[in-house]
């Protein structure tokens, strides 16, 4: 997985470094979203002696987006993005506060001049600003790492040349954060949590 992902990343880079010198258009913008998560909780479970759960939270998201286009529909785009998400697990909510850089390869295609649908797929680097933590049970330590890598997929549309509207997924590689759980008779239980998130998003490209 590891390997699949680096060959992702630099094929993507790659295509980010080529796409100006063919580009037919670049152009940047805002977009913002809204963020429905729910996070997964695994590892010694039942031997912690705990039964946890999770509920889907909202949140939301915002930041600066470029992109570029090439004559043949294919480009990319990415974004940096202020993003907060609101994690639940046992009826406990907190806000989970990161950075996120997403980085699409997309196709379009064009509906006239003026309008297109365009499908779009890659990573998503987050940084986390903030620690976040739980107490559940005895002692539940949940703790996140400073960055994780999740994947991003959508569609979505473009009208009058400038406004974008779009659905999309952004599941997670590899986990978000761990836990050390105490469980009271001398025994701690590494448990680990991972977020999957359904975006709707509105960007406005200048």
């Amino acid at each position: 997985m590891k390997t699949i992902k680096t060959r992702m990343v630099i094929l993507l880079l790659a295509l980010g470094t080529v796409a100006p010198v063919s580009a037919q258009s670049f152009s940047w913008g805002v977009v913002a979203g809204f963020n429905l998560s729910k996070m997964k909780v695994s590892g010694n479970v039942s031997e912690a002696g705990e039964n946890f759960s999770s509920a889907n939270r909202a949140g939301w998201y915002v930041g600066p987006k470029v992109a570029f286009n090439t004559v043949l529909g294919l480009g990319i785009d990415a974004a940096l993005e202020y993003s907060q998400r609101d994690l639940e697990i046992n009826n406990e909510t907190e806000a989970y506060r990161t950075l996120e850089i997403p980085v699409n390869l997309r196709y379009n295609i064009g509906l006239g001049k003026s309008a297109g649908v365009y499908v779009a797929t890659g990573p998503q680097f987050g940084f986390a600003l903030q620690n976040m933590a739980w107490n559940q049970g005895v002692a539940t330590n949940f703790s996140k790492n400073n960055m994780n890598t999740t994947w991003n997929v959508g569609a979505g549309l473009r009208l009058l040349k400038h406004l974008e509207v779009g659905l999309g997924y952004n599941f997670a590689i590899g986990k978000v954060g761990k836990a050390i759980v105490s469980s009271g008779n001398s025994q701690d239980y590494e448990l680990e949590y991972k977020t999957n998130t359904f975006q709707v998003q509105v960007a406005y490209m200048f």
